[in-house]
C-alpha cells in the first residue's frame, strides 16, 4: 500500500477529486468538485479547500468552475488519486454528453500531475491484487481515514452515487439541498485531505492530517 516518491520540492501543491452519481460518464453526472492546496512544511490546517457544488441544471459549468479552481490554485503540482484512470476522463465525458468541449487541466497536460494511484495500480496487477483503495493506502502508513456518516451508516463512494448525490441533485434550491450539500462538503474535503495526506507520506514529508481520525454525523 506504500510506495515511495521522489520529493520534487515543489512550492505549492494543488489536489482535486469530484463525486458523481454513477461510475460511468454516460449514466451519471457530476455533483461536485473539490480543489484542495497546500504549501509543502506549513500546517496542514493552512491547506485551503474549495467544494463547487451544482448550481440548478448547469452541470458543464460546475465542470468549468472546477477545472477554473485548480487553475487559479497557483500550484506547481498536481496530486491525486486515480484523477488519470477515473476523475479527468469521467468531466471529458461528461462534457461530450453534454455537447460541450473538454476542459483541460493545464497542470495535467504539461505533466505536472502526480497520480498516486498509477504505480499502486501496476504493482497490484503485477501481482494479481485488487487496486487499493484511498482509505487502505492512508491506513498502512498508520493514518486512520475520516468518516463521514449520514443516515445511520457511513458514507462510502457506492453510498454516495446512488443515495446522497441524486438526493442532493433533486433537493437543489430547497432547505434540505443545503444541509445535503454540508454532507456533500464534508465528505470532499475529508477526500482531498487524505489525498494530501497520502502524497506527504508517499514522499516522507510531515503533514499532520486534520481529519484523520475524526468522524461526523449527519
Amino acid at each position: 500500500m506504500q510506495y515511495d516518491f521522489s520529493d520534487g520540492d515543489h512550492d505549492r501543491v494543488a489536489t482535486f477529486d469530484i463525486e458523481t452519481t454513477s461510475v460511468r460518464p454516460a449514466d451519471g453526472e457530476v455533483v461536485a468538485v473539490g480543489v484542495g492546496v497546500h504549501e509543502p512544511g506549513s500546517p496542514a490546517g493552512a491547506a485551503e479547500y474549495t467544494v463547487l457544488r451544482r448550481e440548478g441544471d448547469d452541470e458543464a459549468a460546475l465542470v468549468e468552475r472546477g477545472v477554473a479552481a485548480v487553475e487559479d490554485a497557483g500550484a506547481d503540482l498536481l496530486v491525486s488519486y486515480n484523477g488519470t484512470g477515473y476523475d479527468l476522463d469521467y468531466l471529458d465525458g461528461r462534457m461530450a454528453a453534454l455537447g460541450r468541449e473538454p476542459v483541460p487541466v493545464a497542470l495535467h497536460e504539461s505533466g505536472d500531475h502526480l497520480d498516486l494511484m498509477v504505480p499502486r495500480r501496476v504493482r497490484a496487477s503485477a501481482a494479481g491484487e485488487d487496486y487499493p483503495s484511498l482509505e487502505a493506502c492512508l491506513s498502512s502508513y498508520g493514518i486512520e481515514p475520516a468518516r463521514t456518516v449520514w443516515r445511520g451508516a457511513e458514507l462510502t463512494n457506492v453510498r454516495f452515487g446512488r443515495e446522497l448525490g441524486p438526493a442532493y441533485l433533486d433537493a437543489l434550491g430547497t432547505p434540505t439541498g443545503e444541509e445535503l450539500g454540508a454532507v456533500v462538503d464534508h465528505y470532499l474535503v475529508t477526500d482531498l485531505e487524505a489525498n494530501l495526506a497520502l502524497y506527504y507520506a508517499d514522499v516522507g514529508r510531515d503533514f499532520d492530517p486534520e481529519y484523520a481520525g475524526t468522524e461526523r454525523v449527519f
